[in-house]
């Protein structure tokens, strides 16, 4: 008997070929006995383009839109030379098998990856499903004598389908529709990048139209059986009566009037899943999103972590057992903290929850160890840290707050003393503080009056908007949409990361450093959408809503053909309000609207794809800024206030050698130029 194995990925054929004995390589396949394993390559297939259903769709235009496949006339095409070559060994295979196993990612994603290959193939074979959530050895010898039969995941196949249709069908033809009116560029639309974009945009805005405002805060010093301590005003200070008050104070007592002391437990975190490494990987180490996963995708290939792209924290009550063994198998290698507390499954109650495991678990080591260099290491390290730290007891710190008067002024002194650190020596913590013994008043010794500015929300970075795309559901009016997108967010764990770098490919994003800033196209996408009032393809809630069909339809609650209609009514809706004359209107008035005046002549600032131009470019001006410069990014907040101020703020830039260094760019002698910062000569000098 020949049973065929497909796989999504070749390193899992290996491993599921490892695991069921000694693999020979035959072409591109493996066979372990009577087993051969075939693999894809992630996604081979892909829904046909539109020129594939009609001459005619080659050119873009309005009167030939929308363009809806009829049900039955939906075509794959392999999305690649490699795709074809790998999809007739698999066709080849799969005519010669007495059976077929799906092994591909259990997921959504996976599910539509194999039913397009069999779809494709078009051979009827007996076919069942290998449901793995990690390539250990015993894990993938376990589940493999628990096949599923293929029909118990029809449900989520028609969603998976269903989704996948309709992306193409709002992708397309909003995509074409707006580039076609805006007669500009390309532009690409999309259900998840368009919100995610609008979020950066409303954020840029933001900051934009922030008007900062001047505050000052009187500091005082005392000691306390030696020890020196500050505290500072409750009341926020102009400038003149902060600077009389902190003179006045030099030596007067200041009276206690609450002493408050509290005593909490913190819990240590959650097992991660990809959004919370992501989110750690991107604030501690600066690295994409992109970066993070592919990261973690090669460790769980090398069977050293389970499977990555996940949004659930918790474990399923069957992997105790499990979990010992891998503590066992750790413990020899990481000496760090004590093992003890996992395996005596410390925490069970809040670690192991079926309730709230989705299509997969937590990310947490296997047990395999393996040498590693570099981030891959670094990686591994943190995954297994946060294993261990999950199964600690609480840490204790005691939360101290006094405060002290004179008159009416108030003054504030907090601190923080650790008391038990606990998981605190896995993961770090906060540092102890002394806390204040019980006084009547103090004395002060020194003051200040320091100088406080506003500041507008940060710009986002790939961990920080990963965290807004999760939390989708903030934004959202509707409940019921509000409490799917809580679970869900917009995206999915295993595309966040692509889709940030889709917004970069589109000339929408740019970075500077680690912070994602939205070009002039972008934000001109955002506001020409909301202002023809197509603004639904801007906001999460049409991710929340199709979240909440796609949910019924794997539940057998919804059909895949009522849920496709809507989608066609929808996209016709697009179409015909794109096709009106006032969008046409509005879309040409924002094309490349100006940053600024130009400074060099009667000409209006411009934003190209590489640079900041002049208007009057073809008569002479010879006013650019390059968007990537000396190895630094120009955003166009930093042309304006060139432009305003002469130069802008202190940037960070790399010599051809490759050495960060910081500098303005200046307005000079009619140049645009590179000016290094003045420095300060020591007081001896």
């Amino acid at each position: 008997m020949s049973i065929l194995i497909v796989t999504e990925k070749p390193s899992v054929a290996r491993q599921i070929a490892a695991a069921l004995g000694k693999p020979k390589k035959e072409g591109n396949h493996l066979v372990v006995g009577e087993y051969v394993i075939a693999h894809a390559m992630g996604h081979l297939l892909q829904f046909a383009y539109p020129e594939y259903y009609g001459e005619r769709y080659k050119k873009w235009r309005l009167e030939d839109l929308p363009i809806m496949p009829k049900e039955d006339a939906w075509q794959l095409v392999p999305i690649s030379k490699t795709a074809v070559k790998q999809l007739e060994e698999i066709k080849s295979l799969w005519a010669e098998a007495d059976m077929v196993i799906s092994a591909t990612d259990a997921g959504r994603e996976g599910e539509l990856i194999f039913r397009l290959i069999q779809e494709y193939v078009g051979i009827e074979k007996p076919v069942k499903r290998l449901w793995l959530q990690s390539l250990t050895k015993e894990t993938i010898r376990e589940q493999i004598k628990q096949l599923l039969d293929l029909s118990e995941l029809d449900n989520l196949y028609a969603s998976a389908l269903a989704r996948a249709k309709a992306d193409w069908l709002v992708g397309i033809n909003a995509s074409r529709a707006f580039t076609v009116v805006s007669k500009r560029e390309v532009f690409s639309i999309g259900r998840v990048q368009t919100p995610t974009l609008a979020i950066l945009v409303d954020r840029e805005k933001e900051i934009q139209n922030f008007v900062p405002r001047i505050y000052y805060k009187v500091k005082v010093r005392f000691e306390v059986d030696g020890k020196s301590f500050w505290a500072e005003s409750v009341r926020e200070y102009e400038q003149e009566e902060a600077e009389q008050l902190a003179q006045e104070l030099v030596g007067k007592t200041l009276a206690v009037t609450e002493q408050t002391e509290e005593q909490q437990k913190i819990k240590p975190p959650l097992l991660p899943d990809l959004g919370d490494l992501q989110k750690f990987t991107s604030r501690t180490f600066k690295w994409s999103a992109q970066k993070t996963l592919k990261i973690l995708q090669k460790l769980y290939e090398n069977a050293l972590i389970t499977y990555p792209r996940t949004d659930s924290r918790y474990l399923p009550t069957d992997m105790k057992k499990q979990v010992v063994g891998t503590a066992n198998q750790l413990e020899t290698v990481f000496e760090k903290g004590d093992w003890e507390y996992v395996k005596k499954l410390n925490n069970r109650g809040r670690i192991f929850n079926n309730a709230r495991v989705t299509d997969h678990f937590a990310i947490i080591p296997t047990g395999k160890i393996k040498e590693l260099k570099g981030d891959d290491e670094r990686m591994f390290n943190y995954v297994v840290d946060r294993f261990l730290a999950a199964f600690y007891p609480p840490a204790f710190e005691t939360h101290q707050r006094t405060v002290f008067s004179y008159g009416d002024h108030l003054f504030e002194y907090t601190a923080i003393r650790v008391d038990d650190p606990s998981w605190y020596a896995i993961l770090g913590g906060k540092e102890s503080q002394d806390l204040l013994p019980n006084i009547a008043e103090v004395t002060v010794l020194e003051t200040a009056a320091e100088k406080r500015q506003t500041r507008p929300a940060p710009r986002f970075t790939d961990g920080t908007l990963i965290a807004a795309m999760e939390t989708a559901g903030k934004m959202v009016e509707s409940e019921e949409l509000a409490e799917i997108l809580k679970e869900k967010g917009i995206g999915t764990p295993a595309t966040r990361a692509e889709i940030i770098e889709r917004l970069i490919e589109m000339g929408y994003v740019q970075r500077n450093g680690p912070q994602l800033i939205p070009t002039s196209k972008g934000i001109m996408l955002i506001d020409a959408l909301r202002e023809v009032k197509l603004q639904s393809l801007t906001e999460p809630e049409l991710t929340g809503e199709w979240e909440r069909r796609l949910g019924l339809i794997e539940k057998g609650k919804e059909t895949p053909e009522s849920f496709m209609w809507s989608i066609e009514e929808y996209v016709r809706d697009i179409v015909k309000t794109l096709s009106k004359e006032e969008s046409s209107k509005t879309l040409k008035s924002k094309q490349n609207m100006p940053i600024a005046k130009c400074p060099f002549c009667d000409g209006y600032i411009l934003e190209g794809q590489k640079s900041y131009y002049c208007s009057n470019w073809k008569e002479g001006c010879k006013f650019r800024v390059w968007k990537n410069m000396n190895g630094g990014v120009i955003t166009a907040d930093d042309v304006r206030r060139l432009v305003a101020e002469g130069r802008t703020r202190l940037k960070r830039f790399r010599s051809k050698a490759g050495k960060a260094y910081r500098a303005f760019v200046v307005l000079k002698d009619g140049e645009v130029a590179i000016e290094f910062p003045t420095r300060k000569k020591n007081d001896g000098e």
